[in-house]
């Protein structure tokens, strides 16, 4: 078998590659001390789900490495009992960074550099059903809202980080209901309600797609193997609440198109959970919940999203501005709507993709690739490139700044600075703002928990 570009990556991977920590946000002054990130190594989470008493909990068993001595800092929306550092009860306190752009959990006791283990609990609130039908449970993300990402469900490192993840799931009180998990890890079910799923060490706190549903609640599942340019035979496996026959057949176009544009799907699985015929959806790695009409800008987030992962809030607009602009049929501009704007630049400790990214960073993606056709050069043939490179690795909007310039030969300072970071002061024209795209709505809670629970359409 010829190596291709999945496995050369898997080998590199391999080799150590997950340590992002120099993209971390800054430390900062904590009691006599300061907070600082650490290196996520390993995380277990054992899932229980109790149909009897209606009650969804986790045990979470976290291994990492602290690099600068200090009080370590992880996430978890819930409010975390009995836990435990290396077997000794530790105290844990919510706090705010010096900007009071997000919150963070942070232990109690300061930590010389090392490797640790922390244990924790908590009671999963949120987007868990019980019902006739029996137990659901989805762990919806979302990029345009802070602590948004994994910690909104469980206990979770910031995004720069990369770890493997395990998930023990059990659903008990209810064995004459069977249940099912789709992810975009590998699924093993280990006995009746019991299944283990284990996502691979580059996935970050963005990347996880989990649910937990009765296996009767969808009838409309349709599976396939999809030939890669490289020869690799993809499972592609759609579950809907919709008819499946066209996200069927869009899916069997999207991934051709794609595949021709920028190389070989990244990612060894696809998975679509068709939650309507409209616009909406949200990415993740290789998988996507979704409306037909995002079914193109979710897909092709697994090559510039959660295949070229973002660090930071500052660097989500990059995402949203590709995806986009290929919905805006690649256009070329040659002068922008608006004088300048700021879609990143924002505080270091920033977590959620700035709203105007869409309109904006479509549009400055369509300047740029304007300029770079006037001199011979497209932006898809760099952006190809560009994803080979940095696939399953996490990115800032300098570092693309950076590989562009050197790519292309040419200094794209002065445009990153107007439309960008925001340095440079507006005469008259104000840039619109955005403030919710049709691609990523704002949804409700009951449409969460709607999701969550699959009704047939």
């Amino acid at each position: 078998m010829k190596p291709t570009l999945l496995a050369f990556m898997l080998v590199t991977l391999s080799l150590g590659a997950f340590a992002y920590y120099d993209l971390a946000p800054p430390s900062f002054s904590y009691k006599s001390g300061q907070a600082v990130f650490v290196d996520f190594q390993n995380a277990i989470y054992n899932l229980r789900y109790n149909y009897q008493s209606k009650s969804a909990t986790a045990e979470s068993t976290i291994t990492f490495k602290v690099i600068e001595p200090g009080y370590p800092i992880f996430d978890l929306v819930p409010e975390p009992t009995d836990v435990t550092l290396d077997g000794s009860a530790v105290e844990v306190a919510l706090i705010s960074d010096p900007e009071a752009q997000t919150k963070y959990r942070v232990l109690g006791q300061p930590l010389a550099a090392g490797t640790y283990q922390l244990k924790l609990k908590h009671t999963i609130k949120e987007n868990v059903v019980f019902n006739a039908q029996g137990v659901a449970s989805g762990f919806w993300l979302g990029d345009l809202s802070d602590r948004r990402y994994l910690e909104a469900y469980i206990p979770s490192n910031m995004e720069f980080d990369h770890y493997p993840k395990t998930f023990n799931v059990q659903v008990t009180g209810i064995s004459t209901i069977d249940h099912i998990v789709k992810a975009n890890g590998n699924v093993s079910r280990l006995s009746n309600n019991a299944f283990e799923v284990s996502y691979p060490a580059h996935f970050t706190s963005s990347s996880v797609f989990f649910h937990l549903f009765p296996t009767k609640a969808i009838t409309r599942n349709v599976s396939f193997y999809y030939t890669s340019i490289d020869g690799r035979k993809l499972p592609v496996d759609i579950y809907a609440v919709v008819e499946t026959d066209q996200f069927l057949q869009q899916t069997k176009t999207i991934l051709a198109e794609l595949e021709a544009d920028y190389g070989p799907f990244p990612h060894d699985q696809v998975l679509i959970y068709g939650t309507s015929l409209a616009r909406g959806g949200m990415e993740y790695s290789g998988a996507t919940a979704t409306g037909l009409l995002s079914l193109g800008h979710e897909l092709f987030h697994s090559y510039n999203a959660r295949g070229v992962m973002p660090a930071s809030g500052n660097a989500g607009w990059m995402d949203e501005g590709l995806s986009t602009w290929r919905g805006d049929a690649y256009r070329h501009l040659e002068t922008l709507p608006f004088e300048n704007a700021k879609i990143s630049g924002h505080s270091k400790w920033r977590r959620s993709t700035d709203r105007d990214s869409y309109v904006k960073g479509s549009a400055f993606f369509s300047i740029l690739a304007h300029k770079l056709n006037m001199r011979g050069l497209f932006l898809k043939d760099f952006l190809k490139e560009y994803f080979k490179r940095n696939m399953f690795s996490s990115v800032t909007t300098e570092m693309f700044e950076k590989e562009l310039s050197e790519s292309t030969g040419i200094d794209f300072s002065e445009e990153f600075n107007r439309y960008i970071y925001g340095r440079y002061t507006p005469s008259t024209r104000v840039a619109p703002t955005h403030p919710e795209d049709p691609e990523h709505p704002h949804y409700s809670s009951k449409e969460l928990l709607n999701m969550t629970m699959p009704v047939l359409n």
